[in-house]
Formats: structure tokens, C-alpha cells, sequence
């Protein structure tokens, strides 16, 4: 699942494959922006029929917090 969501992320932020890791500072990535996160919320929604509020992606600061929201 951990490559999974980190694909998922590498789309949706339009970065390289490669670029992320279950330890990558999600603040220190410049395109973690508002569009993102709504991106996430909605890719979420989709692919795991879970949703993510706000106040829950505030506290993703790193790939692993989502992960481990979606277990």
C-alpha cells in the first residue's frame, strides 16, 4: 500500500517518480499546496471510500501520516 500511496502523491503533486519517501517532509515540498490537498481528499475518497477532513490533513506532515491514516 506505502508504494501505492506514494505514486498516488507523486501524481498528484506532478513530481518524479522517485521523489517522495515515507519520510519526506510534506512541508518541505513546494507543491503541497491547497489544490494538493484537495486532489488528495478526492483521489481518498475514490480509491480508499475513506474521507479526509481538513483538520486531518493539517496533521500529515510527513508520507507515512497518510499511510497510516488509510490503514
Amino acid at each position: 500500500m506505502e508504494e501505492k500511496v506514494i505514486e498516488m502523491l507523486e501524481e498528484i503533486l506532478e513530481l518524479d517518480e522517485g521523489e517522495l519517501t515515507m519520510d519526506t517532509d510534506l512541508s518541505e515540498v513546494e507543491e503541497w499546496d491547497s489544490i494538493s490537498k484537495l486532489a488528495l481528499m478526492a483521489e481518498i475518497k475514490k480509491n480508499w471510500k475513506k474521507n479526509l477532513t481538513v483538520d486531518e490533513i493539517k496533521k500529515f506532515q510527513q508520507v507515512k501520516d497518510i499511510c497510516e491514516f488509510l490503514k
